[in-house]
């Protein structure tokens, strides 16, 4: 799959209501592949994804990561904490994405937190919007984007690199996945994105 999501259209716009649709797609797929892995049923999958729209509409800052809700949703119906809910699912969606995205578990990403934003701003509020903090190292030919969820790591790479060859005429740039803990990721959106 060249696309994490098939015909995922990106907006024009980066605003809320324009992200909204592609939080919805990324929170879909995410249940998608978490059912295929036996994590989930389907009858559990409208409410969560009920829930999480809810969330999405009511939230104010930064938008909520579908995987962080989930992983406090089902810790409420399961023995395990919400961070331990998270590692069992960001398991079984990295062995279910054929390891296309890795995790990050060795300190800071490589590079200043906010030179791609810098090169490219209009990738800041998508970013932010999608829960992944990425950064360049070197020039503009290596880019790392971290998130929580493996599959919105995923989207946020793929716009990166669509982006960036729009907006280069040089080579395309090497983007790499990460997925990484709770802590590791509340702080890196913080140095990113914190106002």
């Amino acid at each position: 799959m060249s696309a994490p999501l098939p015909n995922l259209q990106f907006p024009a716009k980066t605003d809320r209501n324009s992200m909204r649709p592609v939080l919805d797609r990324i929170a879909g797929t995410t249940v998608m592949y978490l059912q295929q892995s036996d994590y989930l049923v389907e009858s559990e999958s409208a409410p969560l994804l009920a829930a999480y729209g809810e969330k999405l509409g009511a939230a104010s800052g930064f938008m909520p990561d579908f995987l962080e809700f989930a992983a406090e949703y089902q810790a409420q119906k399961h023995a395990l904490t919400a961070e331990g809910e998270l590692a069992r699912m960001q398991r079984l969606l990295r062995n279910s994405l054929n390891d296309r995205v890795h995790c990050w578990s060795f300190g800071p990403l490589s590079g200043r937190a906010s030179a791609l934003y810098e090169h490219c701003p209009v990738l800041r509020p998508v970013c932010m919007a999608l829960g992944c903090p990425a950064t360049l190292a070197g020039e503009t030919s290596i880019v790392h984007v971290t998130s929580l969820n493996p599959v919105s790591a995923l989207a946020a790479s793929f716009w990166i690199s669509q982006e960036l060859n729009r907006t280069s005429e040089g080579d395309a740039p090497f983007v790499f996945s990460f997925f990484t803990d709770l802590p590791a990721w509340q702080l890196l959106m913080q140095r990113h994105f914190a106002p």
